[in-house]
């Protein structure tokens, strides 16, 4: 009986093996085709070599690539890759590269000699100013374009280095822009650099300039030249395209936001409107703007300039005591600003009234009550954002002045007073009812929509501030919600700590973009919302004011389904030429910033820490300048979860103040480099 069971186990035990043996078998053939399955995917560069495939397509996370399975792809290429698993994680292997997402870069010209022995060796290249291009590319004696050494320079690639075989990159120089460690030479390498346009085509600029000759007639329009309509922008602003008028009705307020109609004068398929939809919008720098629209129209027969007749589409809005919008009702009109408004003449008359000495510019505006009227109207509205618990994350913006010999003399964070944020209020106010009035009659548009968080980065950002004492039970549940963050950041102030979580939490947030399909906007607590506001500068807005003329107003049924195809094209251009946009100008306040700190070497300040690093962490001075202050690696520890590092003698986190003083600055480089003091 123990013999037959004993056998009978064992031939149980072998079948067991032989079906493992199979399902092993069978498994290797499925990772050996998983392997073999190549997908396709976006190349990110890490300055060590190796890299990550960009999540999205077949993939949720990030996949690594290791230095030798990089090949010939550098950062921004498009590529095919294979999937391998390598110490339970899995990892990518490229095996080509489909597109490149770089072929020409700025960067510095290196005129290198060394000896080795009896041998001297000769080598020209150039270093890429973006981090992520990780490697020199050399350039032959005849292709150096007359650079001398430290010139900033543009660069093509004609060969890529490869990984496989440790091939360098080979390039040849396009051109020369000066001294690297200068102010625009690098200005206007970044410029050729970005991608973003800079000159108009003769076609547009004839187009435009005959189209702002046309005189303008207020028949078949709305006459609005006898209202109280006047704009409010900043002293070296040029162009001027939203303008405001606040009335008493009863209880409530009839707002109108009067703004240029750009579309009368670029109609759709032009010559002006072609290179409108490639710039997507102007790009504002320091001392300059790279503008939309060619300067006949932005800064001429567009603008609202006062004290002359110009078209406008006007929202008239009905709003109640509480700041809720009742009412919305869109015309074309014919207006004449009756004053040019400056934020800082207008704070200064908010905070003195008839007393301040501007008071009597705006006289024909603010008399017999309409001060008054303006800023009950602001309030009403700043109440209902504040139900809604709107966030306030104001990025800081910088400003810049400029001496004859283009040297930066000045440099600052610009100041937001009462006036700039009423503006504000009062075109959130026209941007979101001409959302909702577009949405409820079924009409094509381009809502500006705006996600939830980042989860993730949520939860890390909680633990950091838990580390500070900070009360963050508000971010406990899954999926919070815009009530939950602004508890969360009431929180931090009360604890003293508002600027720096405010400026974390800005890292948390998910980037706004255009989208024909309506999702809501997070940061604002808006259904619905769109940018009809700045069409003389912004692509989307004037893709709104089309759609309002011509199916709102003159109801041309006919033209729908071109505006509603036209509306994708015109999203994705939008997203595109904003990304773009939005580097240039981040990279040109680092560029200003470091031309104005090189002549502050050596001054001492006290610098809040912005961010950190297992090497060390970035810190602001009030000015502005953000600079690296490095630790040594041997004596730190770098908790990523808290934000923290930690040194025998002291810890450094997020929103801690420390003394510095400013080491060193490379223009060309873009860096700036802080000695603790």
């Amino acid at each position: 009986m123990y013999y037959r069971e004993n056998n009978m186990a064992k031939r149980k035990i072998n079948k067991k093996k032989q079906k493992i043996k199979t399902l092993k078998k069978a498994n290797g053939r499925s990772a050996k085709n998983k392997r073999e399955k190549t997908y396709g995917g976006v190349f990110s560069a890490a300055k060590d070599g190796y890299g990550f495939i960009l999540a999205g397509g077949d993939f949720d996370a990030d996949l690594f690539v290791p230095a030798k399975f990089v090949r010939d792809a550098v950062s921004g290429d498009t590529v095919r890759f294979t999937v391998s698993e390598h110490n339970g994680r899995e990892e990518a292997h490229i095996s080509s590269v489909v597109s490149r997402g770089t072929k020409t870069f700025a960067g510095v010209y290196k005129y290198i000699k060394r000896r080795e022995g009896n041998r001297l060796t000769v080598k020209h290249i150039v270093i890429a100013d973006d981090r992520k291009l990780c490697f020199d590319t050399l350039i032959s004696p005849a292709h150096l374009c007359g650079a001398v050494d430290g010139d900033k320079v543009l660069c093509e690639i004609r060969s890529y280095p490869d990984t496989t075989n440790s091939t360098p990159a080979r390039g040849v120089i396009l051109k020369v822009y000066g001294n690297s460690e200068t102010l625009y030479p690098n200005v206007y390498a970044k410029l050729d650099e970005s991608g973003v346009r800079t000159e108009f085509p003769e076609a547009a600029v004839e187009y435009a300039e005959s189209s702002a000759s046309r005189r303008v007639q207020s028949r078949g329009r709305l006459d609005l030249r006898e209202e109280r309509i006047f704009t409010i922008d900043g002293a070296d602003s040029k162009d001027f395209d939203d303008a405001i008028s606040v009335k008493r009705n009863g209880g409530g307020f009839v707002l109108g936001v009067h703004i240029a109609d750009v579309s009368e004068y670029v109609p759709q398929g032009s010559p002006a409107d072609e290179e409108a939809l490639l710039r997507g919008t102007s790009v504002y720098f320091a001392d300059r703007v790279i503008p939309m629209l060619p300067q006949s129209l932005s800064n001429g027969a567009c603008s609202l300039n006062p004290k002359v007749n110009r078209y406008a589409l006007s929202a008239v809005m009905d709003i109640d005591a509480r700041g809720e919008i009742k009412d919305c009702r869109i015309y074309e009109s014919v207006i004449r600003s009756k004053v040019r408004g400056v934020y800082s003449e207008v704070n200064d008359v908010l905070e003195n009234g008839e007393n301040s000495r501007f008071y009597k510019k705006y006289a024909p505006v603010f008399d017999n009550g309409g001060l008054e009227d303006i800023t009950a109207l602001y309030e009403a509205l700043k109440g209902k954002s504040d139900r809604r618990r709107t966030l306030e994350l104001d990025s800081p913006e910088f400003y810049f002045e400029t001496g004859g010999d283009g040297e930066v003399t000045e440099a600052g964070i610009r100041e937001r007073g009462v006036s700039e944020r009423m503006i504000e209020q009062f075109m959130l106010a026209a941007n979101e009812a001409v959302a909702s009035l577009l949405y409820e009659r079924g009409l094509p548009c381009l809502y500006r929509v705006h996600g939830l968080p980042d989860a993730e980065k949520l939860l890390s950002l909680k633990a950091f501030a838990s580390s500070l004492g900070i009360d963050a039970s508000a971010l406990d549940k899954t999926g919070a919600t815009l009530s939950d963050i602004r508890k969360f950041t009431d929180a931090a102030k009360a604890a003293g700590k508002g600027e720096i979580i405010s400026f974390l939490l800005l890292r948390c947030m998910m980037k706004a973009k255009y989208d024909t399909v309506r999702s809501g906007h997070f940061g604002l607590g808006a259904d619905c919302y769109c940018h009809f506001t700045s069409p003389i500068r912004r692509y989307p807005d004037l893709f709104v004011h089309r759609v309002i003329k011509t199916l709102l107003i003159h109801r041309d049924g006919d033209k729908d389904r071109l505006l509603r195809a036209y509306a994708e094209k015109a999203a994705l251009a939008s997203n595109e030429c904003e990304d773009r946009a939005t580097k240039l100008e981040r990279a040109m306040d680092d560029l200003y910033m470091c031309s104005y700190t090189k002549s502050r070497i050596g001054e001492i300040y006290d610098a809040v820490i912005t961010g950190v690093t297992s090497y060390g962490f970035f810190a602001r001075v009030p000015y502005g300048a953000e600079g690296f202050v490095r630790i040594s690696a041997v004596n730190a520890e770098f908790i990523p979860t808290l934000y923290t590092i930690k040194t025998p003698s002291k810890v450094y986190r997020p929103g801690d103040t420390v003394k510095i003083r400013i080491a060193d600055v490379s223009i060309g480089a873009c860096r700036m480099d802080f000695d603790l003091v």
